[in-house]
């Protein structure tokens, strides 16, 4: 079976829809960092439009001069909020890319969503993202005050969040966490990898540059538990807030999330994951048009409460 005749019908014509809107279009990874990013902004729009509507909208400046865009749903109990970290490969997308995200996340779950831009990759390489995702967490109780904070974040920006409770080390952590279809090593010959390298959407190439943008050549990719936490110690993984993880089938990076998932199991944590069948990496995004990304929202929402209503130890 080859990895179209896998695609979930659904999936399969939102992919036709796009090819016959968008035509053929270049490979971002392969065009110069401000022409890919402008392309992934305008292809993105589509996503942010007739989506859940909020009960208030807002832009908060921090102290520092950065703006967090924040989403109440008309759900809100006024207790809890997420900070959401937007995915592209550490070098694309934006705050305004995930607008529509943010608002699938807030009705799911109940709570209010902040979201906000940290500076790329190539021009700002590892740790500078992960450097801005900290400043936006220490800054939250002035974002928006009273509030019980979990994190969040796809792909680029899981790895984002679950390394930035790494670094956190027991200290100031979220209550939770709710991590998409993320980066969590850089094993290249892996079995999704390897299935799913020339895609369709993401591709172990692209996955490369991506790579490369956020840290060059660096030797210690498979070290550093921030840049491939699949990687880190076990006291690391054991320390750290309930996690929901979820992983598409199509897509290059499913076997991170299946093995970080094993091996959070294996500690004796009790961490849920999903494996969504027959869609690719970031169908999250496509919600107006794919019924599987809105249960996708769903499940990520019920998982949320039960890790944020009724706490439950991890070991």
């Amino acid at each position: 079976m080859t990895t179209v005749d896998r695609l979930a019908p659904e999936m399969k014509a939102v992919l036709e829809r796009l090819l016959s809107e968008d035509g053929v279009q270049p490979d971002p990874t392969l065009l110069p960092p401000a022409e890919g990013r402008a392309l992934a902004e305008a292809s993105n729009q589509r996503w942010n439009v007739d989506g859940p509507v909020m009960a208030k909208q807002l832009i908060v400046e921090t102290a520092d001069g950065r703006r967090a865009h924040v989403f109440i749903p008309a759900c809100d109990r006024g207790q809890q909020a997420i900070l959401y970290i937007h995915g592209g490969g550490w070098s694309f997308c934006s705050a305004a890319t995930h607008d529509g995200a943010a608002r699938w996340l807030a009705q799911e779950t109940g709570a209010a969503v902040v979201t906000f831009d940290y500076r790329l990759a190539p021009e700002h390489p590892y740790p500078a993202g992960l450097e801005d995702c900290l400043a936006v967490w220490s800054q939250r109780d002035a974002i928006l005050p009273g509030r019980a904070w979990s994190v969040s974040g796809d792909s680029a920006g899981a790895n984002l969040a679950l390394a930035m409770m790494l670094r956190l080390e027991g200290r100031d952590l979220p209550r939770a966490g709710l991590l998409f279809y993320g980066v969590y090593d850089a094993d290249f010959e892996s079995p999704s990898y390897r299935a799913i390298a020339d895609g369709p959407g993401l591709t172990r190439d692209k996955m490369r540059r991506y790579w490369d943008y956020y840290t060059g050549t660096q030797a210690d990719r498979m070290s550093d538990p921030c840049l491939t936490p699949a990687n880190a110690p076990d006291e690391m993984l054991a320390g750290l807030p309930p996690l929901y993880l979820n992983a598409a089938e199509i897509d290059p990076l499913c076997t991170d999330s299946e093995r970080l998932a094993a091996r959070l199991h294996r500690l004796g944590r009790r961490d849920r994951f999903d494996l969504i069948k027959g869609v690719i990496h970031g169908f999250m995004q496509m919600s107006l048009w794919l019924p599987q990304s809105a249960d996708a929202y769903h499940r990520a929402g019920q998982a949320f409460r039960n890790m944020t209503e009724t706490p439950l130890p991890t070991t």
